[in-house]
């Protein structure tokens, strides 16, 4: 089993390399235009020179220190724009003041270590710990179908934000959790970690409330943990995530920044409510039939969505030891009721929290019917062979949707060299 993982693993690699490559095309693509700027997305044109800054570095330390830390951007945490300085460092050291004149360039790099490569890295974890890598046909079709969900390939180009980093923090969570196999050791407190992380760049980290004490409850009735040690880790668990949060805002140790940022998380909690307008308007109702549309054109059959939630609950009920489906469904259900009850604007990318996790379980229930084919039971055996039929039927249509969808996605933005 370990030979056939560590394949399956170079496989994967592989692939993302090549998904990695596929994407440079479009992403340093200025689409004719003789002014890199034009091809920025709005927020990438609020955002770069923030970044400039915290790169234009100054004799005075004093100066240097403060453009660095002291960032003003407080929509989003300072990890997102920290990565995105290590990104560009190394441009930076070498071309010295002539780094100023390349936006094009720095733009592009942006793009493709901050959005491109961190959802690879996202898709490859989540795959990881749903199929353990155990079986090559789901570890390889569910990696691929993350990556080309239609809002993953959209993400993926001439969009630099903080999403992917998120969701690969997310994702960690999740694997650390798996690794610590309910020993509350030092898996554990990395998974503490990693959602301290994904609390600090967009606060989603605080979504696994839900998860960390089902997780806990695991460990004592499972593993026969001491009620004790299961009050400490819960501690602990608290106590290293809020420190990751800290440590990794530095600019919470100062007043000043301190305020700017609760007044524009203040703000934006209040357009996350109600919108960016206070106009009454559909595009900002509350419910999950106004997601439709962003579901349908972004991530396919919104009924789909709906069968696979079915499938991980009817799978957790069958299979109660595979606990990564009681957590994963401890994490949706939440995320799912915040987003489709409590958010107003309707972005493909706001989804990318609930819906990556979801869909990675894409093929569970094929997994689940294969294992009814050796039962004794004819009509169970016939059952699961028809099952097994018409949800492959469904993941084909999934799958069709996605490539042509994505074909239109990326040759409306490829420019060959």
């Amino acid at each position: 089993m370990e030979k056939t993982r560590k394949r399956n693993f170079r496989i994967i690699i592989v692939l993302g390399i090549l998904y990695f490559v596929l994407f440079i095309f479009p992403n340093a693509s200025t689409r004719g235009s003789d002014n890199p700027i034009v091809f920025m997305h709005k927020d990438e044109f609020v955002t770069y020179p923030i970044v400039e800054k915290m790169l234009d570095f100054s004799p005075d330390l004093s100066t240097t220190w403060g453009r660095l830390i002291i960032y003003g951007d407080y929509h989003y945490g300072y990890p997102f724009y920290f990565f995105s300085f290590l990104s560009l460092l190394p441009l930076r050291l070498l071309q010295g003041g002539d780094f100023f004149t390349h936006p094009d360039v720095n733009i592009f790099v942006l793009r493709q270590m901050i959005n491109v490569l961190p959802m690879i890295l996202t898709a490859g974890v989540l795959t990881f710990v749903v199929t353990r890598f155990r079986v090559l046909w789901s570890t390889l079709f569910t990696f691929m179908f993350l990556l080309f969900i239609p809002a993953i390939v959209r993400n993926n180009m001439h969009w630099w934000h903080p999403d992917a980093l998120m969701m690969l923090a997310i994702a960690l969570t999740f694997l650390f959790l798996q690794l610590d196999e309910f020993r509350l050791g030092r898996f554990f407190y990395l998974a503490a970690a990693a959602c301290g992380m994904a609390s600090a760049i967009k606060l989603m980290g605080f979504f696994f409330f839900l998860v960390i004490p089902l997780y806990l409850l695991f460990a004592w009735a499972n593993k026969k943990t001491p009620l004790k040690k299961v009050v400490r880790s819960a501690a602990l668990f608290v106590g290293v995530m809020l420190l990751v949060i800290l440590i990794s805002n530095p600019f919470l140790f100062y007043k000043g920044p301190r305020e700017d940022m609760l007044a524009i998380q203040t703000q934006k909690s209040d357009e996350l409510s109600s919108g960016y307008s206070h106009e009454e308007s559909g595009d900002y109702a509350l419910g999950p039939q106004y997601w439709d549309w962003t579901i349908m054109v972004s991530y396919g059959d919104p009924y789909f969505v709906i069968l696979l939630l079915v499938i991980i609950i009817i799978s957790a009920i069958a299979e109660p030891g595979r606990h990564v489906l009681w957590l994963l469904l401890a994490w949706i259900i939440p995320i799912g009721i915040y987003l489709m009850w409590f958010v107003a604007p309707k972005p493909d990318h706001y989804l990318l929290p609930l819906m990556l996790p979801l869909y990675a379980t894409v093929t569970v229930g094929i997994e689940r019917m294969q294992r009814c084919f050796s039962s004794k039971v004819k009509w169970v055996r016939w059952a699961a062979y028809a099952g097994v039929i018409l949800y492959s039927v469904v993941l084909a249509s999934q799958v069709f949707f996605f490539t042509t969808a994505n074909i239109a996605q990326y040759s409306k933005i490829f420019q060959p060299f």
